[in-house]
């Protein structure tokens, strides 16, 4: 019996800044599989914001997430200049990765490419919805809250009404949850400071995005809307002048505080890791492709003597051309079995 005496995990992300990026197309895919359709932005805007990802005062960004060079997840993101906060509107990754040790190598990538481009934020933020079970748990709400716990993210506890996600879908609009992250640990925050980010992701994020596809009756529409929704989050506030942060999503609903609470089910675990069943795949189709060589190599060397018998022909004629057509043929078949092994 063999002991493994080296493992290796590789964790990449990557900008995408073109629609035509095969990766692209992959990572949308796992969007539009796991995003709910109540929260989910229309796949074709967001391909014609990868191409143009600049718009007024905020940035679109959008990655790709790797784990051993496959693309397992998505995260959609915009920088918002003027309250310098970076807005994460989606994070997902694959079903089977929603796991602590493949989430916080990524998401720290994530953190470091804006350092690294030196990008001048004062706050990560996101929304999360907080519906109980008999409202149907948004489960990739519910993943990005735990996991996003742990980076020192506090919760907002005051309802926030998230804008229609453009002129029709109606069902997008209900209340949400902002948790807030801070380059150093935070507790409270000004409700002037609070009020200046929602507005500006109501309407250098949310507007600037959707007045792209609307006609101008609905841009009127979609901008009396959000201060509609402005105005009963400053209503949510009561008067507040300084806001506490929630060390834990306790309190928000009876969700939390059940005993049958989704949040405690063995469910949704995100303890473990990811078994490395796709690198004994490739051993086998390497294994396998050994044999097989061997016995095509067998079969077309009888295929040829056979040839050679009934037309009377002297193999030592024809001996470089056998050789040359042998070693062709072995040569396709093992880059085939060597490139099944790559996928």
């Amino acid at each position: 019996m063999q002991n493994t005496s080296i493992l290796n995990s590789n964790f990449k992300i990557k900008r995408f800044q073109a629609s035509e990026d095969k990766d692209f197309i992959k990572a949308l895919k796992i969007y539009n599989d796991t995003i709910p359709v109540e929260t989910k932005t229309d796949t074709n805007e967001i391909v014609s914001f990868v191409d143009k990802n600049k718009s007024g005062s905020r940035e679109m960004f959008f990655f790709g997430l790797y784990y051993n060079n496959e693309i397992i997840g998505y995260i959609e993101s915009a920088y918002l200049q003027e309250t310098k906060v970076i807005m994460i509107d989606y994070i997902t990754l694959k079903t089977e990765f929603n796991l602590n040790g493949i989430f916080y190598p990524l998401f720290s990538l994530f953190q470091q490419f804006f350092s690294e481009n030196l990008i001048d934020y004062d706050y990560i933020i996101t929304e999360i919805s907080v519906r109980t079970i008999d409202e149907s748990v948004d489960k990739e709400s519910y993943f990005s809250r735990k996991l996003l716990r742990i980076e020192d993210f506090k919760i907002i506890d005051i309802p926030y009404p998230q804008p229609q996600l453009g002129a029709n879908n109606f069902e997008s609009n209900f209340d949400l949850r902002l948790m807030i992250k801070s380059l150093n640990p935070i507790k409270s925050l000004k409700t002037d400071t609070l009020l200046s980010i929602v507005k500006d992701i109501y309407f250098n994020h949310y507007y600037d995005w959707y007045k792209n596809f609307m006609t101008e009756d609905e841009t009127k529409s979609y901008s009396r809307h959000l201060e509609e929704q402005q105005e009963e989050f400053r209503k949510n506030l009561r008067g507040l002048k300084i806001i506490k942060l929630a060390e834990l999503p306790h309190g928000l609903c009876d969700h939390f505080l059940s005993k049958d609470c989704y949040y405690n089910s063995n469910e949704i675990s995100t303890a473990g890791f990811v078994s490395n069943s796709k690198l004994k795949h490739k051993n086998w189709l390497l294994l396998l492709g050994i044999p097989i060589t061997i016995i095509v190599g067998i079969v077309i060397s009888y295929f040829i003597y056979m040839l050679l018998d009934k037309y009377k022909i002297a193999s030592k004629d024809i001996t470089p051309i056998f050789a040359s057509i042998s070693a062709t043929i072995t040569g396709i078949i093992a880059l085939l079995f060597s490139n099944k092994a790559k996928k």
